[in-house]
């Protein structure tokens, strides 16, 4: 089944069963709750917020996101009759990327329809953006300024049986040619995304077989993707999920009486580690592949249509975008040609941001030569020493309750492939002496106790669970 065609099919129950859900939340007694929460904050903040480390500054993305240029965006209804795009749900798009203070929004819309268009019409430009040009003067990318000033910079990609991102140009050939090429799944495609300055991602980790991945060997993977953890055949089929379960736990947070809970805390109801994914992962690092892991939002705004408490969709990007980042390490957030670096070379970590945004969280390598960065390799000769230093939840209130914050060290064996936990725990810094070659990365878990009165009349259960945070790409010793 097409990408596309599994997000529609998933909409209608979603929305199905959002709307049973608020009906019945009209027939429970509720109650205003005795101490109101402080103000839960729509926004993000600036990624530069999170701590430079280095010369290197954090540069929030969105990496796999749809725009009017899907056919299955906008609650399949991306055009209107005429063809042109549905500007109230671009505007709703754009103005997510501004709220959620994101840098690079790196779109992977499907060959119906990105293929059939210019390229620079793919970067939407309205009102006073303007073109990132190459040497040659073509766009490559564009830049849209929002009403507080921050910037965001858009780049085109596709997202089909592969996801290219941050594509330069179109493919080469006819349109029909350009659909095959974005339709394919083998090195030839590869070879052509890259001659097309683009990267080669792969969505969906948890559905690809290893042997796609071993011939196709892409520059990063998604190691999370929200469809995934909602669709109720992916959860059964590839996650070992209970079919309904995302649905039927998210579908509270439709509740709009007094004492609902904040509707942006609708991920807790179904948030767990993509365990299909992970291993994947840490097959392929095992066999001497270095991959970057990013969280694909997979955001369409097509699955639920019902007005929440907030008096926004249930899928709004707004709430969609607000949920998950990238955060790529970068000189300059504003340089498209340096954030693709970053994701190439693996210079990035994924964090859930509606757990909290998180503050400081550092990991390098020390050896007496030199600091090497994620994505780095280290000689196999050179003893180094792994660094963590734990995140703290950005701006978080005194009066809340307390987060609870643990880190992982795991170990990737080469080339046994052996996976070990070489440490964890909340000490920060978490210093872990690196044993030999291998890829090692690290992983931050957290039990957001500071969202519990967000929970309302739900009770704040959702928040007593260690919920996965951050997922850093990789080191190397070699």
């Amino acid at each position: 089944m097409k990408p596309g065609s599994r997000a529609l099919a998933a909409a209608a129950a979603l929305a199905t069963a959002a709307a049973a859900a608020a009906a019945l939340a009209g027939c429970r007694g509720h109650d205003e709750p005795a101490d109101a929460p402080p103000a839960w904050d729509k926004r993000l903040p600036d990624a530069r917020e999170l701590g430079a480390r280095r010369g290197l500054v954090p540069a929030r993305g969105i990496v796999h996101l749809h725009s009017p240029y899907s056919h299955d965006a906008c609650d399949g209804a991306p055009r209107d009759a005429a063809g042109a795009p549905n500007e109230p749900c671009l505007a709703d798009l754009r103005a997510a990327l501004c709220q959620t203070r994101t840098d690079f929004a790196a779109l992977t819309d499907h060959d119906d329809t990105m293929a059939d268009e210019g390229f620079a019409t793919l970067l939407s430009m309205r009102e006073a953006d303007r073109p990132l040009t190459s040497g040659a003067g073509e766009p490559i990318a564009s830049r849209m300024t929002c009403p507080d000033g921050h910037a965001v910079t858009f780049t085109v990609g596709g997202e089909n049986e592969l996801m290219p991102i941050m594509l330069e140009r179109h493919v080469a050939g006819t349109v029909a040619e350009r659909h095959a090429t974005y339709n394919g799944e083998d090195a030839a495609a590869v070879a052509a995304f890259h001659a097309a300055g683009g990267l080669v991602w792969v969505a969906h980790t948890e559905s690809k077989s290893l042997a796609l991945l071993r011939a196709v060997a892409p520059d990063g993977i998604e190691v999370y993707n929200l469809h995934a953890n909602i669709d109720p055949d992916i959860r059964r089929d590839f996650l070992g999920l209970p079919p309904a379960g995302a649905i039927a736990a998210a579908a509270a947070f439709a509740d709009t009486n007094p004492g609902h809970p904040e509707p942006d805390l609708a991920l807790l109801a179904f948030l767990e580690p993509n365990r299909p994914a992970i291993d994947t992962w840490h097959t392929l690092l095992g066999e001497g592949r270095h991959l970057a892991a990013t969280a694909g939002s997979d955001a369409h705004q097509n699955a639920i249509p019902i007005t929440f408490a907030d008096g926004e969709r249930g899928d709004s990007y707004r709430r969609v975008l607000r949920w998950f980042s990238n955060i790529a390490l970068v000189a300059d957030p504003g340089d498209p040609a340096g954030v693709k670096a970053a994701l190439r070379a693996g210079r990035l970590f994924t964090a859930i941001e509606v757990l909290g945004s998180p503050v400081g969280f550092d990991v390098r390598a020390q050896a007496a030569a030199r600091t090497y960065e994620l994505g780095d390799v280290i000689p196999r000769t050179e003893a180094a020493t792994l660094l963590v230093d734990l995140p703290a939840v950005h701006a978080l209130d005194p009066a809340l309750p307390a987060p609870e914050v643990r880190a992982r060290v795991i170990r990737i064996e080469t080339p046994a492939g052996a996976v070990t936990e070489l440490a964890a725990g909340a000490a920060s810094p978490l210093a872990v002496p690196l044993p030999g070659p291998g890829a090692y990365r690290v992983e931050v878990t957290i039990v957001p106790r500071h969202l519990g009165p967000y929970l309302g009349d739900l009770g704040p259960a959702m928040a007593e669970r260690e919920l996965p945070w951050l997922y850093a790409s990789p080191l190397y010793v070699e």
